[in-house]
Formats: structure tokens, C-alpha cells, sequence
């Protein structure tokens, strides 16, 4: 299966759930980005923070979710690195994962970042309340909320009215890398 396969929504959901994993949007099979080491670092570095906050705040969050997005064109699917629903946000309808409150995208190495930065305005458009884009390359975390459209951090904390009292350093979450 390569990028760019023309199918319906049924046949795309007939599809394994095998990697490589596979979006649907504009009628298109979209395959995603082999993740390298260190994406994978900065996925589990995000969960581990979610993981920890998560036992005050509540909510439901993992990596590689497939999320339906209700659009103009009918339904669409796609798969955020990571998603975390707060706590009383509806998660599922049927067998459907609704849009998350916060997803993430971790740049892999083959990535155009404009094409990330469309995936994240799509998915705010669609649904979500906040998008983070982490480019480990520049050591950079985009924000995709309200006013903040694509907004570089690079020093201090991820913050969001989104997600309450969390705080992620954002130097301390790319010093994973170094180790």
C-alpha cells in the first residue's frame, strides 16, 4: 500500500492494522512516517509525562490512536503520535476515537514540516483543542491553539487552558535525546 490509493472509508476500514500505519483523507490511504529512535524517545518522554499528571487530572491518553474527523467530505482518519482526552471529554462513538484535546505530532526525519503544520491546523479545525508539533531536529515545539497558530517553543514550559496545571520543560523533554 503506498500513499496516495484512492478507496472508500469501508474498504480503508476493512484494512489490517498493521504498520505501516495507514491514514484516510480525501478519499486517499495515507501511509505515515517510519519513526526513527528519536521519535520514539519523545513519544514515550510525553507519555511519561501524561502518565504522571494523569492521576490528578484524569483523562485517557496513548500513542498511535486512530481518530475519526468529521468533515464536509464524511468521515476521515487519522493518527496522532499521541492523544489525550480529558477527563469527560467524549472519547468514542461506536468504534470511532473522537477528536482528542490534545494530539501530538514528533517529526520524523522524512517529514515535510509544512506538511505536519497542515496535519495540525486540519486536526484543530476538526475537533481538537490543542495540537503540539515537536521538530527534534530544531529542538522545537510548535503550538497549534486558539490565537497560537504554529507559535515556536523552544525555552520554558507547554502550557495550555486546555490541559489545566500541566507543564512540560521543554528543554528537559528534548535532554531525553542526549542520554
Amino acid at each position: 500500500m503506498t500513499t496516495g490509493v484512492r478507496m472508500t472509508v469501508h474498504d480503508y476500514l476493512a484494512l489490517p492494522e498493521a504498520k505501516p500505519y495507514r491514514e484516510y483523507v480525501c478519499g486517499e490511504v495515507i501511509e505515515k512516517s517510519m519513526p526513527n529512535e528519536e521519535h520514539g524517545i519523545l513519544v514515550q518522554e510525553i507519555a511519561a509525562c501524561f502518565a504522571r499528571w494523569m492521576h490528578l487530572a484524569g483523562g485517557k491518553a496513548g500513542p498511535e490512536i486512530r481518530v475519526r474527523f468529521d468533515t464536509e467530505r464524511g468521515p476521515e482518519y487519522r493518527l496522532p503520535d499521541y492523544s489525550y482526552w480529558s477527563s469527560g471529554r467524549p472519547r468514542r462513538d461506536g468504534k470511532d476515537s473522537l477528536p482528542p484535546t490534545l494530539a501530538v505530532e514528533v517529526k520524523s526525519p522524512d517529514e515535510p514540516l509544512e506538511q505536519l503544520r497542515s496535519k495540525c491546523r486540519y486536526m484543530r479545525r476538526y475537533g481538537v483543542d490543542v495540537c503540539w508539533l515537536i521538530d527534534p531536529g530544531r529542538r522545537v515545539v510548535e503550538v497549534f491553539e486558539t490565537e497560537r497558530d504554529g507559535q515556536p517553543v523552544a525555552v520554558g514550559a507547554l502550557r495550555s487552558k486546555a490541559l489545566g496545571d500541566l507543564e512540560i520543560d521543554v528543554p528537559a523533554l528534548f535532554a531525553a535525546l542526549d542520554d
